[in-house]
């Protein structure tokens, strides 16, 4: 039970920092600095409470000192970091069809206008900014006005189509 309220602990002082950072300055790179952030409270924190068990034990909560109780603790923090990261991910860049929702939720009670919803929505809402953020996150590169994959780019590119074909999904988006 300590591996989870330490664990807790720990995942809400990096989402904490993490706030406060994106309210200073939202960085180019995002996930890696999540990451950075995330893995470094882990790290820090479990270097905090290994040091200080004696100290803290005297509250009545005593921190997993045991490796078995730090694996069980690290393994809960990761866990709750990789969820958080795929959830970022969604909320980062807006999905089509989040931006659908939210120009239809502002439209209110008298509705979206079918043709507004095209004229709204075109590729430099849709389009561009996913190319930008490849760019960006070194996964492309624009060479000569051809976009073209980097090794990274390639390897998730690998990646995905070796599990929509492992599970049998059609190749639509």
């Amino acid at each position: 039970m300590p591996e989870i309220i330490y664990g807790s602990l720990l995942f809400g002082v990096a989402f904490t920092l993490h706030i406060i950072a994106w309210r200073i300055y939202i960085p180019r790179r995002q996930t890696k600095i999540l990451l950075l952030i995330f893995l470094g409270v882990l790290l820090l924190g479990s270097l905090i409470l290994f040091r200080f068990a004696a100290a803290i034990s005297t509250f009545g909560m005593h921190p997993p000192t045991a490796m078995v109780g730090c694996f069980r603790m690290w393994l809960f923090v990761v866990t709750l970091i990789l969820a958080y990261m795929i959830t970022y991910s969604a909320i980062e860049a807006d999905s089509p069809s989040l931006l659908i929702i939210l120009k239809i939720h502002a439209a209110g009670s008298s509705g979206l206008d079918k043709e507004l919803v095209a004229l709204q929505l075109d590729d430099g809402v849709l389009i561009k900014p996913r190319l930008n953020d490849l760019l960006v996150d070194k996964m492309a590169e624009l060479h000569h006005e051809k976009y073209r994959l980097k090794a990274k780019g390639a390897f998730m590119a690998r990646l995905f189509t070796f599990h929509r074909n492992l599970i049998r999904a059609n190749k639509g988006g």
